[in-house]
């Protein structure tokens, strides 16, 4: 369902942001983290990685549609822009972006045939990368995609960090020396400043010059793409979007020099995620995620010649801490909620009804199924422990004085914020929850609807309009890259506002690093001083259920996989 270039984030039951093994994550492949919805799950089996219904186009019937269902729009469509790393979006964005890059259910990355007919590494160190373009690859006005595209799109979030664009990541491209056109428009050649193993990740995107080379363009023209078809290329093509009653349809691409599409049509409309599960069940959508959700679960299961596909998810749920907001700001206070909250009975409550281990996930960048995961909880002490939080607390000086259960400091109540979004049922209950710990060791936590609306613009993460948030980061094939997008000072994608110098150092050093194993160690040693920091705090492995029609081919759990929308159809 969804080719995710950026770590994105999720919300439960939809989606939403950026690209690392995160889901608002780094910039990547599938999976790429991004905020993603507000929703989440643990540890996934190798074998369970991914669950579509694989079938070969001559077994599918040609035509028929797909309707699907996404929680909003949002106002700005650019995947590079922070406010556009989103995953709904990027599920709409999939059929009629290109895609330089296919990965299958382990993340392993090829090009995509019909836009790179190669993708060489001509020099290790530092890494060269030589990419010969389809020369049948085109713009939706029938302009040829070539090297000015390509120079365009990589230099736009690369080492000129002041040219203007608010990126929700550069990691990868502020490592370029030089894009440049080779012997002719078709042949691009990608000069990295060191030996750079997560190449494919930086090359793995194209979109329009016009649309990257300039801030106004970059930052403020992708506020509609149905006004903007020649920015689009892909198997499908935007037939109408309807903004008030927020529908998007999409149709098969007449320019589309590949496999024509099994599907005469893609809809995509907007519904709230408590309400998707009816909209299947009632014949109105023929597909949806069903996210930690036990009901939508249970009443997907039971709809007519319907079934729910399941596979480990590269999204993991968690709470984002805005360090510079209220008490936030106080270290032993983070790390007092950390101790504070068991998030094994959060996992656990969340993923009631779904058949899946509620496991914590102690690791910032890697989930429990990758080679390198470590319990940093255990190695630096910082796990569910209330009477070492009261102690903390006590220490720090917030006394109850007045017998409420509810600490003060200086005639001051320890209150925090927490931002439950709208709509989303695993985001109301983590609110809930989180209330419930923290009381025990004296924390008032508060809690703050936020529309939807303001988590899918990016203005509630990006304008740091929060003092805690849970929402899930979609995780991609490239976690190093999380390091600094997610982490590093000054990201736009860094939501807590976290700087440590050291991580920043960690993120430069891993980039370069091709010793797997010196890789690992580095990115312990992040997860380590980000643990202790408190800049989010990781609470499981998300699984990825998605309910659909049975007889739908080639659709449904991806984990890591791109989505191939033009095998995409029904069985005949």
């Amino acid at each position: 369902m969804r080719t995710r270039k950026l770590s994105l984030a999720r919300l439960t039951g939809t989606a939403a942001l950026v690209a690392g093994l995160l889901v608002v994550g780094a910039c990547g492949g599938p999976g790429a983290g991004g905020p993603s919805d507000p929703g989440g799950g643990p540890s996934q089996d190798a074998a369970n990685a991914q669950n579509i219904n694989p079938q070969d186009r001559s077994a599918l019937q040609q035509g028929g549609r797909v309707r699907l269902a996404i929680s909003d729009f949002g106002t700005n469509w650019n995947p590079k822009h922070v406010d556009g790393n989103n995953a709904d979006i990027s599920d709409v964005r999939d059929p009629i972006f290109p895609s330089a890059m296919d990965y299958d259910a382990s993340g392993k990355a090829t090009p995509n045939p019909e836009y790179l007919e190669s993708a060489e590494v001509t020099q290790e160190d530092p890494t060269v990368v030589t990419l010969k373009l389809n020369p049948k690859a085109v713009w939706g006005d029938g302009e040829a995609i070539d090297a000015d595209d390509w120079i365009a799109t990589l230099l736009a979030c690369g080492p000129d960090k002041d040219n203007g664009n608010n990126c929700a990541s550069r990691d990868g491209f502020e490592l370029l020396e030089s894009v440049k056109a080779g012997a002719d428009q078709n042949e691009v050649i990608v000069s990295f400043t060191g030996p750079y193993p997560d190449w494919a990740k930086t090359v793995g995107t194209v979109y329009r010059a016009e649309s990257m080379n300039t801030p106004a363009a970059f930052n403020k023209g992708w506020a509609d793409i149905s006004t903007k078809p020649e920015w689009l290329s892909g198997p499908f093509k935007i037939k109408s979007y309807d903004k008030t009653q927020k529908v998007m349809t999409e149709v098969p691409n007449e320019k589309w020099w590949g496999e024509k599409p099994m599907l005469d049509e893609v809809t995509f409309r907007a519904i709230s995620s408590d309400a998707t599960a009816s909209a299947f069940v009632n014949d109105e959508i023929d597909a949806f995620d069903v996210g930690p959700d036990p009901d939508a679960n249970q009443r997907a299961q039971t709809a007519p010649n319907a079934e729910v596909r399941r596979a480990g998810g590269p999204d993991y749920r968690h709470f984002t801490f805005n360090q510079k907001a209220g008490l936030m700001a106080d270290q032993a206070i983070r790390q007092a909620i950390v101790r504070g909250l068991n998030r094994t009975e959060i996992a656990a409550s969340d993923l009631a009804g779904l058949d899946w281990p509620a496991e914590s996930k102690n690791h910032n960048l890697f989930n429990a199924n990758q080679e390198g995961y470590r319990d940093i909880a255990q190695e630096t002490g910082l796990d569910y422990d209330p009477e070492k939080a009261k102690a903390d607390l006590e220490a720090a000086g917030w006394k109850d004085a007045d017998g409420d259960g509810i600490r003060e400091k200086d005639g001051k109540k320890l209150t925090v914020k927490f931002s439950q979004l709208a709509g989303v049922p695993v985001s109301e209950n983590e609110a809930k929850q989180a209330q419930s710990q923290l009381k025990n060791i004296g924390i008032d936590v508060q809690i703050v609807v936020v529309p939807i609306a303001k988590f899918q613009d990016g203005s509630v993460l990006s304008g740091g309009e929060f003092e805690i948030i849970a929402f899930s980061w979609i995780g991609t094939p490239y976690p190093y890259g999380s390091i600094s997008q997610i982490f590093g000072t000054g990201s736009d994608s860094n939501y807590s506002k976290v700087s440590i110098p050291r991580v920043d150092e960690i993120a430069k050093e891993a980039a370069f690093e091709t010793d797997p194993a010196k890789r690992i160690e580095l990115a312990a040693e992040a997860s380590k001083l980000m643990w202790e920091s408190v800049c989010t705090l990781p609470l499981y492995q998300r699984p990825e259920l998605v309910a659909t029609k049975k007889s739908l081919a080639n659709y449904g759990a991806f984990g890591m996989g791109t989505t191939t929308w033009e095998n995409i159809g029904y069985l005949k």
